[in-house]
C-alpha cells in the first residue's frame, strides 16, 4: 500500500520559474495529492476487506448476508430517534422495523470514493 503513495510523489515536480503564488502551487500540488490519496484509502477500504458488517442470524452465512447489506441500502426510522437510548433503543434511528412505518433510506457505501475521486 505504501508503493501507491510512492507513486504519487511524482505529481510534485520542483519548477525553477514560478508564474504563481506559492498558496495557487500549494493548492494544486498538494490538495491533488491530498484528494488522490483519501480516495486511494477509501477506494481500498470499500473494495478490499469487509466494508460493511451486518448483524445477522446464524441460519445465513455471513458473507452472504453482508454481500446483501453492502448492495441494498440501509435505512433509519425516525421515530426511533426521539426514544430513550439504551433503554428503548440501541442506537438512535435503530429499532425493529414495522411494514407500515416510514424509513429514512440511506445510499452512500459505494459511491463515497466515486465522489473523492471525482472532486
Amino acid at each position: 500500500m505504501l508503493d501507491i503513495f510512492r507513486g504519487l510523489k511524482n505529481f510534485i515536480k520542483v519548477s525553477h520559474v514560478h508564474i504563481d503564488s506559492s498558496v495557487f502551487r500549494l493548492h494544486y500540488s498538494i490538495t491533488v495529492m491530498i484528494l488522490l490519496a483519501f480516495s486511494l484509502i477509501v477506494t481500498t477500504r470499500q473494495y478490499v476487506g469487509n466494508p460493511i458488517d451486518c448483524i445477522h442470524a446464524k441460519e445465513i452465512p455471513e458473507d452472504v448476508i453482508n454481500t446483501y447489506c453492502w448492495i441494498h441500502s440501509t435505512y433509519t426510522i425516525p421515530s426511533a430517534f426521539n426514544k430513550e437510548l439504551g433503554v428503548d433503543i440501541a442506537h438512535p434511528g435503530i429499532e425493529k422495523s414495522k411494514r407500515e412505518e416510514e424509513k429514512r433510506y440511506v445510499k452512500y457505501y459505494q459511491w463515497v470514493c466515486f465522489c473523492l475521486f471525482f472532486q
